[in-house]
């Protein structure tokens, strides 16, 4: 994936391709993780009901698995991480965090899709969540996620991409006349 960067008023210097990519997490990322979590979500967990360090620490090694985690990486320099699960019909997206000194800047908009594009090529539906205060809502609703039920803290989203009409015919239980 390939991401330019913006050139700013009166820079006539040709800009620098930036490579966003997506590698295989190692064991070693697992602080990394941890702590861009910590970053992006602490305020909102404080929020909703309260930020026990220790609560936090035993739910993210439970739902950390590192089979399903990429990390996501600016010019080769580790930036966010995604987490899938994967199944016959749906992908769901269930951790996506980008360093807020990044954010803003289209990776994660050009990582999303690159997901949403295999989606569609899979035929599959993404799903995901996401808490109910968190301002990455209106991130996933421009990019066609559409409410499917809430709960306390939290909105669930889906995407569901447009699947072409193929075979429609007699082989299709259609008759003529």
């Amino acid at each position: 994936m390939i991401l330019r960067t913006k050139r700013t008023a009166g820079d006539s210097r040709r800009t620098k391709p930036v490579k966003i990519g997506l590698r295989p997490a190692r064991p070693i990322d697992y602080g990394f993780a941890r702590q861009l979590y910590s970053a992006t979500m602490r305020d909102l967990v404080e929020e909703a009901f309260g930020w026990n360090e220790y609560h936090q620490d035993a739910v993210f090694a439970r739902q950390f698995v590192l089979s399903e985690v990429h990390i996501v990486t600016l010019s080769g320099r580790d930036v966010g991480w995604i987490q899938t699960q994967r199944s016959e019909r749906t992908i769901k997206l269930g951790q996506f965090y980008i360093a807020p000194e990044h954010q803003g800047r289209g990776i994660g908009s050009t990582v999303l899709e690159r997901l949403l594009g295999e989606a569609r090529k899979q035929g599959k539906d993404v799903t995901l969540s996401v808490m109910k205060a968190n301002p990455a809502l209106d991130f996933y609703r421009r990019r066609g996620f559409r409410l499917s039920h809430e709960d306390r803290y939290k909105f669930y989203l889906r995407y569901q991409p447009r699947h072409p009409l193929r075979g429609i015919g007699p082989s299709m239980g259609l008759r003529r006349g």
